[in-house]
């Protein structure tokens, strides 16, 4: 899939390439003809000729410089980014496996990672990802019933979506519930309960 997308990526560039290098060979023939107007035609057509060849030789330096820095941005961010969230993700399941049974300790520590991972998660998170992290530290800051804690679970499943996202998966076939089954054993029943409480909420 990173191939793929890759290639399409590439194609794009050489087309922006190809595109931006013609338009400045139009505009250097025509200011080219319009400077040596009044010259001898043989003179002026090699004239001309020879200053396109400068300016898309130019053009195409300039662009290929742009779009290779922009592409080196972006891979740094990747790089930067993947181990923020890998982080997060461990964090967030190991936490979460133990339950009732993590200890007094346990909690501080996850307490402090996720205040350790906060400004990592501004700086180099995707809006989507930075988004649903929000409306998940929020979900189970006040979850106090049973219910509330469920629903926290699925905010939690779509910041791992959001995450997987941000890596590149597009996630068609994953549905709700899903993420949720790998860690959680009734996640179907879960799904379920959601699906009535929603279905049984008062419209408006």
């Amino acid at each position: 899939m990173r191939f793929i997308k890759g290639l399409g990526a590439l194609a794009l560039l050489a087309a922006l390439l190809l595109g931006g290098v013609e338009v400045v060979a139009l505009l250097a023939r025509r200011i080219g003809h319009q400077i040596f107007h009044d010259v001898n035609p043989t003179v002026s057509a090699a004239a001309v000729a020879a200053m396109s060849t400068v300016l898309v030789a130019v053009a195409t330096v300039v662009i290929g410089r742009y779009y290779g820095r922009r592409a080196a941005v972006e891979t740094e961010i990747r790089a930067s980014k993947i181990p923020v969230y890998s982080r997060l993700v461990e964090s967030l399941l190991r936490m979460l496996l133990r339950g009732e049974a993590a200890a007094a300790g346990d909690t501080d520590q996850f307490a402090q990672e996720l205040r350790e991972i906060t400004p990592q998660l501004i700086a180099w998170a995707s809006d989507d990802v930075l988004t649903k992290w929000s409306r998940f530290k929020s979900s189970i800051s006040v979850a106090s019933t049973e219910a509330e804690r469920e629903a926290a679970l699925f905010e939690l499943e779509n910041l791992l979506i959001a995450i997987r996202r941000d890596y590149g998966h597009k996630g068609q076939t994953v549905k709700e519930g899903d993420l949720l089954g790998l860690f959680i054993n009734d996640a179907h029943e879960l799904l379920e309960r959601r699906r009535t409480r929603t279905t049984r909420r008062p419209e408006g």
